[in-house]
């Protein structure tokens, strides 16, 4: 029964287990063995490149690991939005990884889901199978965190495969982990315990202290939950003996509340309190949340068990208070107990007081009682002999008065009776008056019915012939619609394979023949330009045109290819575009798309207008308006894609009567794809640019 009550303890604390669970990661996430600060002196002199990226990712994972989430989370965005400039595959893999991680252990699962997938997605375009397995595990634990059992034990497995096939003792190792967690949240212990121990012996191999007394600690909670307090307790205490090995605090503060816990069980109340302490003293050291809010608990638990009440209640409340604690029906339970009993120990002693209160009182007043008791006996009894008198004539006038009634009513009941024999017998007479009536309206009504359905059934086949003929006509429509259908999607298809094998076509003639000979003229007026001794104007406007020409040639055949088609690379090749020009002439921008945007996919018409209104405003504002800050967002608003183009520069006036060709085309583009362009400026406050297009 002692061990029961410990088991219950367990019951309430079964998020503990994730608090270590990121211990047994791939090693995609180890710990860098460089210190915080040779990195942050790397990123000063870091240039703009894949080496930069390194570092930001770098640094994202020892903030990771010092538990200061929103630094980690600084650096990976950092990491994440220079790789998409760069097009670090490799670098945005691994900064959606350490996103996913710090959103995790923040307990914002879907967005770590998110960010966990589209790192997957990268590893496996790139060939990093360590990578793809690492996702599957934190996936899987964040699954389990869910209650999502049969989800989490598929993504371990999926792990343990690629493990496997890839011979990572790491990333095995912390795969037979997190499946011997997943069969012990299903009740599957002896599995359980086979795949914790594959796991033990894997991190013993590798040399793995910290993970040795992790495997040591789960497999303890196993022994427990099997009711075999004396093996749980084994495997504690080597988790502790190796947590002070390492000089680890959070494992000794987990081992010291479990132990505390065996020892509360087994009524060993000293023992408890003396583990108890030190590890609320390490969680609060360390910022141990869950395992602060635990030790609370087992701690409320013991002073329940001293008979201490107050100290219980006082440390319950402690655990209650904390933002993450859910308090089950077993928790209120037990706050109701603990308050209930506290309240009758206050009470109990209030009860002493005042009965000793009540005590003095009755001796004053016992001596007055005393002397007034003897008349006033003698007076009760003078009374209640008068009542008893009026008592006794008042009931007999009372029985008078009923039998009186009770003679009235037999008197009115015969006379009640000799009117319903009346009442019935009349009732008879017009029953029978009334059945004849009825027999003679139903001979007549049969005549009739006779006559109606032989007039029905002739109806009847009619309609019967009728409706067949219907039937068929419909049925035969219904084919021939359908038939329609068929031969319509088979036309569509074959058009749109048409136009897309037309469109490849266009595109591949045009980057062949068209522009190859752009670059001929582009490279014959540059050499003739080259062997004449004197500048020839007209060779530099070819040289200039041709190239124009190609750039505007490439602009086109990216637009025409279907493989643009996803909004997404519009979206990457306007920023690359903006980063190149903008970043010539020194001047800041911003560029902000939502995540709706990059999912949708438009007609190339709109497609090659949209770009190209951007492209144009984008060189106008480097050309003319001399601003040193610009701002670019693409949003979606309803059934309206929103572009946003916006300046700081010397701006115009728009109400000029000429206005430039810039501004005509954009104008133009803006009508082809029936779309609203607004163009807003005034002399020194800037320029802005909107454009709406349905979608």
């Amino acid at each position: 029964m002692i061990f029961h009550s410990v088991c219950r303890l367990f019951k309430f604390s079964v998020l503990l287990q994730f608090v270590f669970i990121t211990a047994f990661v791939s090693p995609v996430f180890a710990q860098s063995d460089r210190p915080v600060d040779s990195l942050l002196n790397l990123l000063k002199t870091a240039k703009e490149n894949n080496r930069k990226v390194n570092v930001l990712n770098s640094l994202s994972k020892e903030f990771w690991q010092r538990s200061e989430y929103g630094k980690s989370k600084k650096y990976a965005e950092e990491a994440l939005a220079l790789s998409e400039r760069l097009d670090f595959r490799q670098g945005m893999a691994n900064a959606y990884q350490s996103l996913g991680e710090a959103e995790r252990v923040e307990g914002n699962s879907a967005k770590a889901l998110k960010n966990y997938m589209l790192s997957q997605n990268i590893w496996e375009e790139v060939g990093n199978k360590k990578g793809v397995g690492f996702c599957y595990t934190s996936m899987g634990i964040i699954y389990a965190r869910q209650g999502n059992h049969a989800a989490s034990l598929k993504n371990h497995l999926a792990a343990l495969a690629i493990g496997k096939e890839v011979n990572d003792k790491p990333g095995l190792a912390g795969s037979y982990n997190h499946l011997g967690l997943a069969y012990s949240n299903e009740g599957r212990y002896e599995e359980a315990m086979e795949y914790h121990r594959a796991s033990l012996n894997l991190w013993k191999e590798i040399g793995n202290k910290r993970s040795v007394a992790l495997c040591h600690n789960n497999i303890g909670m196993i022994y427990l939950k099997q009711d075999n307090p004396g093996e749980a307790l084994q495997n504690f205490k080597s988790a502790l003996k190796l947590g002070e090995e390492i000089g680890d605090k959070r494992i000794i503060s987990i081992a010291c509340t479990n132990i505390g816990k065996i020892h509360i069980g087994a009524n060993r109340l000293t023992e408890a309190r003396e583990y108890l302490v030190k590890a609320l003293a390490l969680s609060l050291d360390y910022g141990l949340k869950e395992n602060t809010k635990d030790t609370y608990f087992a701690l409320s638990q013991l002073y329940s068990n001293t008979g201490d009440y107050r100290q219980a209640f006082a440390n319950f409340q402690k655990y209650s208070a904390y933002k993450d604690s859910l308090l089950n029906e077993n928790n209120s339970r037990m706050i109701a107990e603990l308050r209930e009993q506290f309240e009758s120990e206050k009470k109990d002693k209030e009860i002493v007081l005042l009965k000793s209160e009540k005590q003095v009182t009755a001796l004053i007043i016992k001596s007055k009682d005393d002397s007034l008791r003897f008349v006033q006996s003698e007076k009760e009894k003078i009374r209640l002999e008068k009542e008893k008198t009026d008592a006794l004539n008042l009931y007999n006038q009372q029985q008078l008065a009923l039998l009186a009634k009770e003679k009235r009513l037999q008197e009115l009941q015969i006379e009640k009776n000799e009117a319903d024999m009346l009442v019935q017998k009349a009732e008879t007479q017009k029953k029978q008056s009334d059945y004849l009536v009825q027999k003679a309206e139903a001979d007549r009504k049969q005549e009739q019915l006779l006559v109606l359905n032989k007039e029905k059934t002739i109806q009847n086949l009619e309609l019967k012939k009728q409706k067949q003929a219907k039937n068929f006509f419909i049925a035969g429509l219904a084919l021939f619609a359908i038939l329609s259908f068929f031969v319509y999607r088979n036309y569509r298809t074959r058009q749109k394979l048409k136009l897309q094998t037309l469109r490849n076509k266009i595109a591949r003639d045009l980057h062949d023949d068209v522009g190859s000979t752009l670059s001929s003229i582009s490279i014959f007026s540059q050499m003739a330009q080259e062997q004449s001794k004197e500048t020839i104007p007209l060779l530099e406007t070819i040289g200039e045109s041709s190239r124009k020409m190609l750039d505007a040639m490439a602009d086109i055949v990216w637009t025409i290819n279907p493989e643009n088609d996803q909004f997404e690379k519009i979206i990457l090749r306007m920023r690359s575009f903006a980063y190149e020009l903008l970043g010539a002439k020194q001047i800041d921008f911003e560029f902000v798309a939502d995540e709706d945007v990059a999912k949708m996919k438009l007609p190339m018409d709109v497609r090659k207008n949209l770009y190209l209104i951007f492209k144009e405003a984008t060189n106008n504002m480097v050309k003319y308006s001399e601003a040193n800050r610009a701002f670019f967002e693409v949003k979606r608003e309803g059934n309206d894609l929103t572009m946003l183009i916006r300046d700081n520069g010397k701006g115009f006036d728009i109400n000029q009567p000429k206005q430039g060709n810039g501004i005509i085309n954009m104008r133009k583009r803006a009508g082809e794809m029936e779309a609203v362009i607004s163009i807003d400026s005034l002399p020194e406050e800037g320029t802005t640019i909107q454009l709406k297009v349905a979608v």
